[in-house]
């Protein structure tokens, strides 16, 4: 049975999704190299069957399989008629596990796709930020500069200022290197992309923040220490050196100096 708009009702589109995971597992229990075909009902639509073949390919499919799915999924995203409510943590979820591959090709392909799924279609990202803020800066495989810069201004665009601060402090107190580096640069995006109007939705969490980012200016990592002195600078310039120096008392005379040698060459330069 189809609704109005050329879609799937709701339980012929459970019994869809149910029967790719299926297939998928059975498979994997097997450990049979070629997938078992699972052909769709014959009320079921081309677009429909374009998203199997995607789904199944992630959740199964070799590092091959899984590459070609992940381009043939951005082609998806890009079809606002094609993601709806019913399928879009579906794909969603699939491609955040090729986040956690071990395959570093793979994974810098999932996080381009996750950054456009995040453009194409945010609104069915927004009930999952956790999840994909923390599979993100937990992604093992290092990203450039550049393409980190790009994921994490794209999140704080969509998520929000509050939304990303929430998250990433529990983080910052429990979290190792190399991902501890990976959550504080996304705290320095957060707090360099925040306009003055943004000053209300971080000023509750001034002091937590604050004190949770001046331990790890001690840390034997140096991208770490410096990432963690840019944030505070970032404090600064947005809160003023009133507010944020009384939360600087754990700092060594050096690491205090050091802060406030970046915050008055910005200064400088701004004028």
């Amino acid at each position: 049975s189809l609704c109005s708009c050329g879609f799937l009702s709701v339980d012929v589109k459970l019994s869809y999704h149910r029967r790719v995971r299926e297939a998928v597992v059975s498979t994997q229990s097997t450990g049979a190299t070629v997938r078992p075909t699972v052909e769709p009902d014959s009320a079921e639509v081309p677009d429909e069957s374009a998203m199997f073949t995607v789904l199944e390919a992630l959740l199964g499919g070799t590092v091959e399989e899984k590459g070609t799915a992940l381009m043939n999924a951005l082609n998806i995203l890009r079809e606002d008629r094609l993601v709806n409510e019913e399928n879009s943590y579906d794909l969603l979820s699939a491609i955040l596990s090729c986040v956690e591959d071990n395959d570093g090709e793979l994974v810098n392909k999932a996080i381009k796709v996750i950054n456009k799924f995040l453009v194409y279609q945010p609104k069915y990202t927004l009930a999952h930020s956790e999840e994909i803020v923390a599979k993100v800066c937990r992604a093992k495989v290092s990203l450039a500069i550049g393409d980190q810069y790009t994921i994490f201004q794209v999140l704080v665009s969509t998520f929000g200022e509050e939304t990303i601060i929430k998250i990433v402090m529990p983080m910052l107190q429990n979290e190792v290197f190399p991902v501890l580096l990976a959550v504080i640069n996304l705290l320095y995006q957060c707090l360099k992309d925040s306009k003055e109007s943004s000053k209300a939705i971080l000023e509750p969490r001034l002091s937590e923040m604050a004190e949770s980012v001046c331990p790890h200016c001690s840390h034997v990592e140096t991208n770490v220490r410096k990432q963690s002195i840019f944030c505070l600078v970032e404090l600064l310039l947005l809160f003023g050196p009133d507010r944020i120096d009384p939360h600087l008392k754990s700092l060594t005379v050096s690491q205090k100096k050091l802060v406030y040698l970046y915050y008055n060459r910005h200064q400088r330069t701004a004028r």
